[in-house]
């Protein structure tokens, strides 16, 4: 049976354009990026997901070998005000890598134990996820049946193959994907986040991906200048809104990311930030009571906020609930942030065009596809990303 947001849809019910987007800058100023990104990180943080923390005091790791597994155990000890938050990550590195190698970085749902087949990776029995009950996990915990299942969603020996290095960590592992118990283990009582001002899961799981790039930076076989940050879903929006807060992050690919990822408010398709902030709570700052249509941004802005750096978002067709003509009518309009800094002319096709062919389409550092099929991450999303990565490369070149 197909989920709810995966129903035949066609383009009149894809398309509800055209979208009525906000201005990306302010009347009057058109020349300062760098001002209206600072602008637009304070106003997000404060109206949406809420700031993400400071660094911690200081970050510790140790590597071990996984048995059975081409792939390193990482042990990550972060101290913060007197105490101590303990988590696991998985270190995949390329064979013959004549070189540091570049980095894909994320968190997934599974982690580790779902990409790895092998029970050398342990288990961590406080983490808290996505119910998963079709593969025999209950109580939203981490459990042997889960071994494996996800591999599909991060294909790390294709990354391999193509010369990246990958390191994960299982969202769960970091914050509670709950509404009820999300603020009772992990970084939120971690940080004391009661004491500070607002903040949401997405923001705390922000806060994770910064601090597997800070033990990134002690790994020497890692080239630290080609990071590049994923993302499925709700971890798609997670990792926009990392790499807008982190100039270490060269390039983000965001999959069926959706409402408070890449698809625009502004796009009555899918679905709303009242059923998010309904729904999800625990993720952004906003009450259910409190979005509405008089926000001065929106999810164009999310992706103005990481130029001059790239982007890739990959989506669905079947998707609707993510919106994925949304998404890509966003990241058309923000390219206006990236523009004026080339010189060739860009081509952007039109919605129809985008639901007929689904792509890819690549301009410059700004890249967008559709796939047939639902709400999902899979070999073919990461394979276009791998190509738009390389393309990157060959233009820095």
């Amino acid at each position: 049976m197909s989920r709810p947001f995966e129903i035949p849809v066609d383009y009149a019910r894809a398309w509800a354009g055209p979208i009525d987007f906000l201005p990306l800058h302010e009347e009057g100023q058109t020349t300062n990026r760098e001002r209206r990104q600072a602008e637009l990180l304070d106003l997000m943080a404060r109206e949406y997901y809420g700031t993400i923390p400071s660094p911690p005091d200081e970050i510790g790791v140790t590597r071990h070998p996984v048995p059975g597994e081409n792939a390193e155990r990482l042990e990550i000890t972060i101290s913060a005000g007197g105490r101590q938050f303990k988590v696991d990550a998985a270190l995949w590195l390329p064979q013959d890598a004549r070189g540091p190698a570049p980095l894909i970085s994320g968190l997934d749902f599974l982690g580790p134990v779902g990409i790895m087949s092998s029970k050398g990776f342990p288990i961590d029995t406080r983490a808290r996820l996505s119910s998963r009950p079709e593969y025999g996990a209950q109580d939203m915990r981490m459990e042997e049946t889960l071994r494996g299942v996800s591999a599909y969603r991060w294909p790390v020996g294709m990354m391999l193959d193509a010369g990246y290095a990958v390191f994960v960590s299982c969202y769960g592992s970091w914050v509670p994907d709950h509404q009820e118990h999300w603020k009772s283990y992990g970084l939120y009582p971690f940080l004391e986040c009661g004491k500070k001002s607002p903040v949401g899961a997405i923001s705390l799981w922000a806060w994770a991906i910064q601090r597997l790039l800070d033990v990134a930076e002690k790994i020497d076989e890692i080239d630290h200048s080609r990071i590049a940050v994923a993302g499925h879903s709700r971890l798609g929006k997670t990792a926009l809104w990392t790499t807008a807060n982190d100039k270490r992050i060269g390039a983000v690919m965001a999959c069926n990311s959706g409402c408070g990822g890449a698809a625009p408010a502004a796009h009555p398709v899918g679905e709303t930030l009242e059923e998010m902030a309904e729904n999800y709570p625990h993720w952004t700052i906003l009450h259910p009571d409190g979005p509405t249509a008089d926000r001065s941004f929106d999810q164009h802005h999310l992706h103005a906020l990481v130029a001059p750096r790239a982007v890739y978002l990959a989506t669905a067709k079947l998707d609707v609930k993510a919106d994925p003509l949304g998404s890509y009518m966003a990241l058309r309009k923000a390219s206006g942030f990236w523009e004026p800094d080339t010189s060739s002319g860009w081509s952007w096709p039109s919605s129809q065009e985008i639901w007929k062919n689904g792509g890819p389409v690549r301009n410059g550092p700004l890249g967008y596809h559709m796939r047939p099929g639902g709400h999902n991450i899979l070999p073919y999303d990461w394979r276009n990303f791998l190509e738009f990565l390389e393309s990157q490369k060959a233009d820095c070149e």
